[in-house]
Formats: structure tokens, sequence, C-alpha cells
């Protein structure tokens, strides 16, 4: 395990809105956020799902506000953010099939 391997280092899950929505179908899921910080990102179209989500639901008191962000690698789990963020026009599965031009 990543955390044990690290003794003393402070880690932040990065994961996007979709991967949010399909938490609950992880075996476990629920010990997920409570062993490390969790910062989700905006993915279009799934934020407003994810937002609504089991995941979301479950651990929505431990959200927090995205001006404490520089606080979550600090924070002691569960803590989550969602970062609304610009969106980039180009497709993620084009982009990693390598020919994911912006404009496409």
């Amino acid at each position: 395990l990543l955390l044990s391997a690290f003794p003393g280092r402070r880690f932040v899950w990065l994961m996007g809105a979709d991967n949010l929505v399909q938490l609950p179908q992880w075996r476990e899921w629920r010990a997920i956020p409570r062993l490390l910080p969790i910062a989700v990102f905006d993915r279009a179209p799934y934020s407003t799902g994810a937002l609504a989500g089991e995941a979301a639901r479950t651990f929505e008191r431990s959200r927090l506000a995205t001006r404490d962000a520089r606080t979550l690698a600090d924070r002691n789990p569960p803590a989550w953010i969602f970062f609304h963020t610009p969106l980039h026009k180009a497709s993620a599965t084009r982009i990693r099939a390598g020919n994911g031009a912006a404009s496409r």
C-alpha cells in the first residue's frame, strides 16, 4: 500500500467527477475517503450527477470549500473538495489514443 510504503508523507487522491459517480461500485469504496483526502475535478457531463450521487451524499459533511484547497493535503480524512474548472473541448479518449486535436 502506498501509504505504508511512505510513512509520514501526505497524499491526496485525484479523480474526475466521472469516477466519483462510479465510486460506490468499487469494492469497499467507503474506505477510500477514510484513508486520504480527495480532490475531485469537474468533468462534463458527469459533475451534476457526481455531486448528487451516493458518494458525495455519504461524505457530504467532509466536503471542503474550494478556498480550503491549500490545506487539503494536511486535513485528516475524510476530507474532499470538488473543483469547478474550465473544461477543455478535446476528448480525453482521443488524447489517450494519440489523435486528440483540441478542434475535433
